[in-house]
């Protein structure tokens, strides 16, 4: 009977703990939104102050509009390699999508980056929409996490690369700090993976009674990548092409601004503008990436108002593929009951991965 009311105790206990945290949890993500509105508002009040406005608006009217042209041409064409990388990633795991829907899929998701204050975002949505697979729910979680690390891990790599040619040649101090941060991380990396290896780390832990179990779903599904060499290197190359695009892109729209630039110097540059950008200090980025970008380029002799000109028509650029997806959306790509809260209320409820 001791046994049973000691049961009921915890039980009481851990039900209050869950309804003083659930209590808790809005406020915590209301301070924490407030503080990255104030950091987004301080980053934007800064770029205000470093820009002579009449300047910016001179140098967005001597823009040559075909290069721009073309630059909205190439950004479409990222979105399919990107889709196109998503449809392999999945494939690695036998999963199947057309390639159409996917790039369907890709343009809602823009949507929901660009204009929906949402929880659940455009990789959340992406996530959503293929969860019904028939190798579970973790696969749609891996394929796009997976799709976003190695996007990441091909820009630093080539970043890395301009950085050491340019330090050889000018002992170029960003050109330096990047070439220091990813050897770091570089040997942080080997170092991890072979400690893991050489002392079974995964099998220990995974067979650990602390270890989530759902995760273990996520651990067989990552030995798919061994057994398809030739679908992950591809996945691999096409991160590659996918950034080799973008550098083009940005380059392409310093042109036609007026300023071409050096294009080992603009890699390096944005290299550096991801990886602040990786910091979650303001809303959606915004300010933070704009602001980085005229600091690092403005170390290359850019000026601020054709720096900032450069990175907000890369936003701005992007907005009619984003109502693209907005037709998408509202037109085909939900079921019949659905809205976008119910979305996103669906996919947080299943945010635990586990295989079905």
């Amino acid at each position: 009977m001791n046994q049973v009311s000691d049961y009921a105790a915890r039980g009481a206990t851990q039900g209050s703990v869950g309804r003083d945290n659930a209590k808790r949890s809005p406020l915590r993500r209301r301070l924490l939104f407030a503080v990255k509105l104030a950091v987004t508002l301080a980053l934007c009040g800064w770029i205000v102050t470093q820009v002579e406005w009449t300047q910016f608006w001179n140098t967005v009217r001597g823009s040559t509009l075909w290069i721009i042209g073309v630059v909205v041409v190439m950004r479409f064409g990222g979105v399919v390699v990107s889709a196109f990388k998503w449809q392999q990633l999945l494939a690695i795991h036998d999963v199947r999508f057309k390639l159409g829907k996917l790039v369907r899929w890709y343009f809602v998701a823009l949507f929901f980056n660009h204009f929906l204050p949402t929880s659940i975002g455009g990789d959340g949505y992406r996530v959503f929409k293929t969860f019904d697979n028939p190798r579970g729910k973790a696969c749609a979680v891996l394929a796009v996490f997976v799709e976003r690390v190695t996007g990441l891990a091909a820009l630093v790599g080539l970043g890395y690369v301009a950085s050491i040619i340019i330090y050889r040649s000018s002992a170029d101090s960003v050109a330096g700090l990047v070439v220091t941060l990813v050897s770091v991380g570089l040997a942080a990396a080997i170092l991890g993976t072979w400690v893991t290896y050489r002392f079974s780390l995964v099998d220990r832990i995974s067979s650990s009674r602390f270890w989530p179990k759902p995760m273990n779903a996520l651990l067989d599904l990552a030995s798919d990548f061994r057994r398809q060499p030739g679908r992950s290197a591809l996945a691999g190359l096409i991160s590659f092409v996918f950034h080799v695009n973008k550098i083009c892109v940005v380059w392409l729209l310093l042109f036609a601004l007026g300023t071409p630039v050096n294009v080992l110097e603009l890699t390096v540059a944005l290299v550096a503008v991801e990886l602040i950008g990786l910091l979650p200090i303001s809303l959606g980025g915004f300010g933070l990436v704009e602001g980085s970008f005229m600091y690092v380029m403005g170390h290359y002799g850019v000026a601020s108002e054709t720096a900032l000109a450069t990175i907000l028509l890369m936003r701005v650029l992007m907005v009619p593929f984003a109502l693209v997806g907005a037709y998408f959306y509202f037109v085909g790509d939900r079921t019949p009951k659905e809205t976008l809260s119910s979305a996103g209320e669906r996919f947080a409820a299943n945010q635990a991965v586990h295989s079905e």
